[in-house]
């Protein structure tokens, strides 16, 4: 305080602009540092969410071969992507418990977000509350990937297997809930598919795949769930046969089928 004889007068020191620009530099340090954190905690969460979201798929599925004979809801021909489930089965999985938010994974914001109404009508009449008019050909374009063979003879193409996958962890398509080996049986799986992509990480690009009925239907891509990178995914949540789900790293996905983009588990 400084007396200029009649006042009191308050000497007010305000920030330099050095300081400023230092206090602006820590914070986008600390954000630099913390926002990496937070991301890698959502994404758990929603590796999470996902997960359970499998599980109830593989429930449904289980439930519905419980009143068939054992047998598993089987898509109509080969031609199809694995994604692509017949309207009739998604109606029965409705009347189990599942939501329509529960066919998408949450880390697939295409799916999840921009394009869903586009993914769920794909091939179908949606009244809101079920499809109708179902014909044998209705689909709907879920996010996850069914290991299903197909109703029509002779049945999909192999999986491609390899030497290392072992007798037990052989690779088959699933008709029946009676197969041996159940806790070995992938039935639902995360979608990891990719476009062949020599200028990629791997050879593939697994962010934007422009070959399929989006792209040409809808001028958006299709991608990958659970990306690390847009070059690289970071794995993907396994349901199987048994029931019991687990995680499984990218580092050992391979490539199971499909030509153009392939289908990776």
């Amino acid at each position: 305080m400084v007396w200029t004889g009649k006042v009191l007068v308050m000497n007010k020191k305000a920030f330099t602009l050095i300081e400023l620009l230092v206090v602006i530099a820590i914070i986008a340090i600390l954000m630099g540092m913390l926002l990496p954190a937070l991301n890698g905690v959502r994404e758990r969460a929603r590796r999470q969410s996902c997960g359970t979201r499998i599980r109830q798929h593989v429930l449904a599925m289980t439930m519905y071969a419980d009143s068939s004979g054992s047998r598993l809801p089987l898509p109509q021909t080969a031609g199809n992507w694995l994604w692509d489930l017949g309207c009739s089965t998604v109606n029965y999985m409705l009347k189990t418990g599942l939501t329509r938010e529960m066919f998408y994974c949450p880390s697939n914001t295409n799916q999840q977000k921009h394009y869903a109404d586009w993914y769920w009508t794909f091939n179908g009449t949606w009244d809101g509350k079920k499809f109708i008019d179902v014909k044998a050909s209705d689909f709907i374009v879920s996010g996850y990937c069914y290991i299903l063979d197909v109703a029509s003879q002779p049945g999909r193409p192999a999986i491609k297997n390899y030497p290392n996958d072992g007798d037990s962890m052989t690779k088959i398509w699933l008709k029946t809930t009676q197969e041996k080996n159940a806790a070995a049986r992938e039935l639902v799986i995360d979608a990891t598919l990719g476009q062949i992509d020599s200028s990629c990480k791997y050879g593939y690009n697994f962010w934007k795949v422009t070959v399929g009925g989006s792209w040409s239907g809808g001028k958006f891509f299709d991608m990958t769930s659970h990306l690390r990178t847009e070059q690289e995914p970071s794995g993907g949540n396994i349901g199987f046969l048994d029931g019991h789900m687990e995680w499984r790293p990218w580092r050992d996905f391979k490539r199971r089928y499909g030509d153009n983009p392939v289908f990776w588990w």
